[in-house]
C-alpha cells in the first residue's frame, strides 16, 4: 500500500528534507522529482480521475512494460510526474492516528462522532484558546486574544466550527495538561508501518485518447534504475509528438 508520505517536488525546506530521509530514497530517485512539472497535485483516484472502468478509467501497472504504451493518433501522453514512495500500513495500535492511547482517546472524544457525550470542540478552555492564539489561530474572527466563553459560543454558531489545525493544537494542548501526551510507541508517531526497507518511484502518467474525447490516468507502481533511460526516451517521445502537432501555427 503507497499512503504515508509521497513526495512529488524536490525538497524545499527542513520538513520535506526530513519526509525524505524517512523514505529511504536513492539518489537518483530523488533526482527524478528535478524533472516533474510544476503542477504534480493530480493523478489516479485524485481529484476527478476516480473512474476505474471504460475508456476514462484509471489504469495501474507493475512495470513499463505494461505501462508505457504505444504512442499514436489513439493514446498521447500530455502530463506526468515522478512520486517516491515506500510501501506501508496502517498501524492497528493507535488506527492510523499516530497518537499514544490516552491522546488517542482525547483527540477522538474532540468531535465525539461515536456519540460517547465527551464532544469537547465547543467547550474548550482557556489555555486551549491561548495556544490557539499563539499559533496565529482565531485571528480572523477576534481582535485580541477571546475569552473560552467567546471562542465556545462562536463555535457552537459555525457547524463544526474548528479546523483540523485547530483540533491538533487543541489536543496536544489538553493533553499536555493532562500528563498523558505522547505518540505510540508501534509507529513512532506516523500513523502507519513501513513494510519494506527502501523507497519506490513511482510514475503517473496522463493519456488522451482523442478519439474517443476522453482520458485517463495510467500509473506505473515501481520504475527500476536501469529503465530510466527507456522511461526518459518514452516521454521526449511524447514531448516531440505534442511539439509538431502545433507546429505550423
Amino acid at each position: 500500500m503507497k499512503g504515508g508520505i509521497v513526495m512529488r517536488k524536490y525538497p524545499e525546506n527542513e520538513s520535506e528534507y526530513k519526509e525524505l530521509g524517512e523514505l529511504n530514497a536513492e539518489e537518483w530517485m530523488i533526482e527524478c522529482l528535478k524533472k516533474n512539472p510544476d503542477y504534480v497535485w493530480w493523478g489516479n483516484y485524485e481529484d476527478y480521475m476516480c473512474k476505474k472502468d471504460g475508456w476514462d478509467g484509471a489504469i495501474e501497472s507493475d512495470s513499463i512494460e505494461e505501462g508505457l504504451w504505444n504512442l499514436d493518433e489513439l493514446n498521447e501522453l500530455v502530463n506526468y510526474y515522478f512520486e517516491v514512495y515506500r510501501s506501508n500500513i496502517e498501524c492497528e495500535e493507535c488506527e492510523n492516528s499516530g497518537y499514544n492511547k490516552k491522546t488517542k482517546q482525547i483527540s477522538d472524544d474532540w468531535y465525539d462522532f461515536n456519540n460517547t457525550g465527551r464532544r469537547w470542540c465547543d467547550k474548550i478552555t482557556q489555555d486551549e484558546v491561548d495556544a490557539l492564539w499563539k499559533n496565529n489561530r482565531l485571528h480572523h474572527d477576534f481582535k485580541e486574544t477571546p475569552t473560552a466563553e467567546e471562542v465556545n459560543k462562536w463555535s457552537k454558531g459555525r457547524g463544526i466550527g474548528h479546523d483540523a489545525i485547530n483540533h491538533w493544537i487543541c489536543v496536544e494542548q489538553r493533553a499536555k495538561r493532562l500528563g498523558v501526551w505522547g505518540y505510540c510507541e508501534h509507529c513512532e508517531g506516523k500513523g502507519r508501518i513501513y513494510t519494506e526497507p527502501k523507497a519506490k518511484i513511482g510514475l503517473q502518467l496522463w493519456m488522451l485518447h482523442p478519439r474517443k474525447g476522453c482520458s485517463r490516468g495510467v500509473y506505473i507502481k515501481d520504475i527500476k534504475q536501469e529503465e530510466l533511460s527507456t522511461v526518459i526516451s518514452h516521454l521526449k517521445e511524447a514531448q516531440k509528438r505534442n511539439n509538431e502537432r502545433f507546429a505550423k501555427l
